[in-house]
């Protein structure tokens, strides 16, 4: 009995039993765009497709319902859930299953008749020969960054004089290029490889060569582009789009019809735009206005990898009963989840010291003692935030933390036991590690009322903090009109505008010796803005600005920051003590990390908050009193945006929210090491 019969029983059902009756009734609505013969023609040939994935997974199925009757596929992956999105085979009954089996099985139940030689080590040097044997044209199905194996596929394919087609997924649409064993450019030729180039020179090469006019990057998100990590992403509406492409100049080779345009022509089509991007490259990525692009795009790559987010630690070992000290992974691990959280001007005040199972976090209040941080709170909040980090983290590895606040002789902090439980795959943990401050520009969309409600769950367990939200357009623009007001206060007072300029890192020597503070460009000011800190550095300069009104430009960017944002929101607490803080600060980073999870940016606007709290503490004599009488004149309007909430309400923070582009110079933490000290 043939492998294939299995999958012929319900051609009895329908009175089919021969392989002619079935291609005759299978493929009959394709005779008036093929004749007869040209179908007979493809049931004879042999196509190959490298990789089952992406783009490989749906070209098999375009070919086989095309009429072709044999195939040599390749694969030694396996279907995850990442792969959902856009490859054909993948679901939740193919998850842990060989890719090569499913998508053999799938085009089997389409056409139980072909044939399919399947290769299920992959191809390489060793198989290439027979993996190209009797091949009418191979459909490139393998993955962007497999580039050393693409090239030499393509070598291979051009010495056995087998046709070459590539379709590339870019934003929403395809860019396709023909390579023909017997006229046009090769594949080194064409994009211009030579031995010994660094990995991302090569996917620079071929990215700029598959797409010379490329259509996507007017709006592909290209910080989501990792060559290192050899991710980027895609759309399944593209891999469709590739199938499609490519199997038309599959078909068009094999029936030897007119039109095929090797290389160096290219084709882009971006139904998106509605563009169709097509031309000849002469020279392939030789040509002079290529090396340009290459050289423009190299540098903007460097410029762009900035100071990057720290990656994650490998999960320590799960802990088990029955010992009193943590082991040194365990501690390192929550330890570098504590320190992601945020702190004003990334000042980082914080202390730890670990004593059996139980980790104790203290605020150091030597570390920040500007004019912003009144009492301390700032630096409250953000240990706070540090204790939830740790606590989150904690149960990702099978703790069950007991969390104590304290505000004593010793200090003012939490500690937190850690006693054996079930570990918990909480969906905030990840984000630990991606959330960060975006002071760009956001779109201006309306927040998801289901965002909404996922951050006030957030917080339920913290009944006496509230998340108070301004969304709508004349609420924002009532806010960043106040706002814009109490902000000139940063620039026209002269000790808060030298503690911002101490905590500015100014040169990737700053940034590298301190580990802390802001870098320049982390605060997306833009050419202009960096100059123009630079500019204001010394107070004399600042001072002069204000009295001409210029220093105004400051407060004008957060007013244009707020009318810029899905929303703005103010987290409260119900007291002042610093116990409300801390429990604040955890609130603040679970909203945080919530937000994230969601896709959405957050900028802090502390400036508001933290001057008002200082007429909480009866200090706001130790402002101008110009600036007394300016806070004095917007307070009401500042209260009656935020119902239910008074001046004796602990302010965590006031922060706006939304979707902006990303960032790539993020801010950079101390050793953990630099944070312990004794019991």
């Amino acid at each position: 009995m043939s492998e294939n019969s299995n999958f012929k029983s319900g051609l009895m059902k329908n009175d089919i039993h021969t392989k002619d009756e079935y291609y005759k009734i299978a493929f009959s609505r394709n005779i008036g765009l093929l004749t007869v013969l040209e179908q007979k023609k493809l049931k004879d040939s042999r196509v190959a497709i490298p990789g089952m994935g992406g783009v490989g997974g749906i070209h098999l199925i375009t070919m086989v319902r095309s009429g072709i009757g044999n195939f040599n596929i390749s694969d030694f992956d396996i279907f995850e859930p990442v792969n959902t999105n856009r490859q054909y085979g993948a679901n939740t009954s193919s998850y842990g299953r060989s890719k090569l089996d499913v998508m053999k099985e799938q085009a089997l139940l389409i056409n139980p008749y072909i044939n399919i030689n399947t290769f299920s080590e992959g191809i390489n040097s060793d198989n290439m020969d027979g993996f190209l044997k009797d091949v009418d044209v191979v459909i490139d199905g393998l993955d962007f960054f497999n580039f050393d194996l693409r090239r030499l596929l393509f070598k291979k394919a051009r010495q056995k004089g087998v046709y070459v087609i590539t379709a590339g997924p870019m934003g929403f649409s395809s860019a396709l290029l023909i390579f023909a064993p017997d006229r046009g450019m090769g594949f080194d030729e064409y994009f211009n490889i030579v031995d010994n180039m660094q990995p991302e020179d090569k996917f620079l090469s071929f990215a700029l060569g598959l797409a010379p006019r490329p259509t996507h990057v007017q709006y592909m998100d290209f910080s989501k582009v990792d060559f290192e990590k050899m991710a980027g992403p895609s759309l399944n509406v593209a891999c469709q789009l590739c199938a499609g492409m490519a199997g038309t100049e599959a078909l068009r080779i094999i029936l030897n019809r007119k039109g095929l345009k090797p290389v160096p022509y290219y084709f882009q089509f971006d139904p998106y735009l509605m563009k169709l991007s097509k031309g000849k490259l002469y020279f392939g990525n030789r040509n002079p206005v290529q090396r340009i692009k290459m050289s423009i795009v190299k540098r903007l790559l460097e410029a762009g990898k900035g100071v990057q987010k720290q990656s994650p630690p490998p999960l320590p070992k799960v802990f088990y009963p029955g010992r009193d000290t943590l082991p040194d992974d365990v501690k390192y691990f929550l330890l570098k989840a504590g320190i992601q959280a945020p702190s004003g001007d990334n000042s980082q005040p914080w202390k730890f010291s670990i004593s059996e199972n139980k980790i104790f976090v203290f605020l150091d209040p030597d570390v920040d003692r500007s004019f912003f941080n009144v009492n301390q709170i700032a630096s409250m909040i953000s240990c706070g935030a540090v204790i939830e980090n740790i606590r989150i983290a904690s149960g990702q590895i099978g703790f069950q933390p007991d969390i104590e606040y304290f505000s004593d002789e010793t200090g003012v902090g939490g500690s937190i036991a850690l006693h054996p439980g079930q570990a918990q795959n909480d969906p905030l943990y990840e984000c630990i590690w991606k959330r960060h401050t975006n002071r760009t520009m956001y779109r201006q969309e309306n927040i998801s009322g289901d965002v909404l409600r996922n951050c006030r769950e957030a917080i339920s367990c913290f009944p006496e903090t509230r998340l108070h939200v301004v969304a709508r357009k004349d609420g924002l623009k009532k806010l960043a009109g106040i706002i814009y007001q109490i902000d000139r206060i940063r620039t026209e007072h002269r000790p808060l505008h030298e503690h911002l300029n101490k905590m500015i890192r100014f040169s990737s020597r700053e940034i590298n010796e301190s580990n802390d503070g802001l870098p320049l460009k982390n605060l997306q000011a833009g050419f202009a803005g960096e100059q123009f800190l630079k500019f204001t550095k010394p107070w004399q300069v600042m001072n002069f600005l204000n009295k001409t009104g210029i220093g105004r430009l400051v407060a004008m960017h957060s007013y244009l920051g707020i009318i810029n944002s899905s929303a703005v929101m103010l987290l409260t607490v119900g007291g002042m003590t610093d116990k409300d803080f801390l429990a604040g600060g955890r609130a603040l980073q679970r909203v945080w990390l919530e937000l994230t999870r969601h896709g959405y940016h957050v900028q802090p606007m502390t400036a508001a908050t933290l001057f008002f709290m200082r007429f909480a503490f009866k200090k706001e004599h130790e402002f101008l009193p110009k600036h007394i009488r300016l806070l004095d004149s917007v307070k009401k309007y500042y209260l009656n945006l935020f119902p239910g909430f008074n001046l004796s309400n602990g302010q965590v923070m006031l922060f706006r929210v939304g979707f902006g582009r990303e960032i790539k110079h993020f801010t950079k933490r101390k050793n953990v090491k630099d944070f312990l000290r004794q019991v």
